[in-house]
């Protein structure tokens, strides 16, 4: 049997998020067609202060077959089945140990609670915990791994560490409150992340997940969202072909985001370069018509406001050998870590304050 696996949806009223219900129904048709008829979501299914649950009920009406099981987030720790009239709704208020048929691994629900650490809660069932054998579900920080990745919410919210893991030993974490999807291979430990981005800062394709609780293997499925982001900083430089050194940094953007037809009407983009020219009028001219097929976020168009300029011809040498050299170092980008983008931005930086 396969379980789908969601989080931070962050539902409002339909009228003012209605991507974010219609990203959540692309879920659920895609699990029908599946013949998946269970979801779990770990949390945050809906956004602080929404309590219009009866759109929720009628929306899970129009999905009889499939059980939804909610463990409530930080933006929704008040949710309980009460406010619910649909009997395929079950809320775990509070933790408890759930039994699948096809599996012999007990799934622990760790809903979210206030000034309080996971490890703590999870004590309180330890002796109910065969190790490697139990799959925990929660939502929280995986304090020890991931360097506070949403910025929009600082801070820590019951947090699960690594000692956690290693004193009660998990065969497997699912877990809610960070929106971007993130995998720790060393732990066992997964965030599905927002099927739909929120804002600009929750950039591309977003997922959801399926588990085979027979094999416990888990597959990541790309979600039909309904509006896809991208963030994207370009770092130029003068160069003896500025214009088409422009034009090659704007074709492997856009190769990276390798969008069909149908996802490049969904993208709203936000683009800012950053660095020297020898002409930025020009420099502008160009991006804006790279871009004018797009949909800027807010509205924004191209941001050059940081681009200084410069016609340096020893400064342009220096920094063209700098950028190659650079682009030649096999670099492993890591989570909270400078990235190769950063650390040529940071070189340009040095080179033309010189001048």
């Amino acid at each position: 049997m396969n379980i789908a696996i969601t989080a931070d949806i962050h539902l409002t009223g339909k009228k003012e998020h209605p991507e974010r219900w219609k990203t959540f129904e692309n879920i659920l048709n895609d699990i029908k067609q599946k013949n998946i008829n269970k979801i779990i979501i770990c949390g945050d299914l809906f956004n602080e202060n929404y309590r219009n649950y009866s759109e929720f009920d009628e929306l899970t009406s129009k999905y009889s077959n499939i059980d939804f099981f909610i463990i409530p987030g930080n933006h929704d720790d008040t949710i309980s089945e009460k406010g619910f009239t649909a009997d395929n709704i079950i809320v775990y208020s509070e933790p408890e140990f759930i039994s699948f048929d096809d599996s012999s691994f007990p799934f622990l629900f760790m809903p979210y609670k206030k000034e309080i650490k996971m490890g703590e809660m999870i004590a309180s069932y330890s002796d109910s915990l065969s190790p490697n054998k139990w799959i925990l579900v929660g939502h929280g920080d995986w304090a020890d791994s991931i360097k506070t990745p949403n910025p929009a919410e600082p801070g820590i919210y019951m947090p699960l560490s690594r000692k956690d893991i290693k004193d009660y030993n998990p065969y497997l974490t699912l877990l809610g409150h960070i929106h971007k999807p993130l995998y720790d291979s060393d732990f066992n430990v997964y965030y599905t992340g927002s099927p739909c981005g929120l804002d600009i800062t929750e950039i591309g394709r977003r997922r959801y997940l399926i588990l085979d609780i027979e094999t416990l293997e888990i597959d990541s499925v790309n979600v039909d969202s309904e509006v896809i982001y991208f963030d994207e900083t370009v770092v130029v430089y003068p160069i003896e072909k500025e214009e088409e050194y422009w034009k090659n940094e704007i074709k492997s953007i856009k190769e990276k985001w390798d969008l069909s037809p149908e996802e490049k009407s969904k993208i709203e983009i936000r683009i800012k370069v950053i660095g020297y020219s020898s002409n930025k009028r020009n420099l502008k001219e160009v991006f804006d018509k790279e871009f004018k097929d797009y949909t800027f976020w807010n509205d924004e168009g191209v941001n050059v406001l940081e681009v200084s300029d410069s016609d340096n011809y020893e400064l342009l040498k220096i920094s063209e050998q700098v950028s190659e050299k650079i682009n030649e170092l096999e670099l492993q980008e890591k989570q909270g870590e400078p990235t190769r983008k950063d650390i040529l931005s940071k070189a340009i930086q040095k080179i033309y304050s010189i001048s």
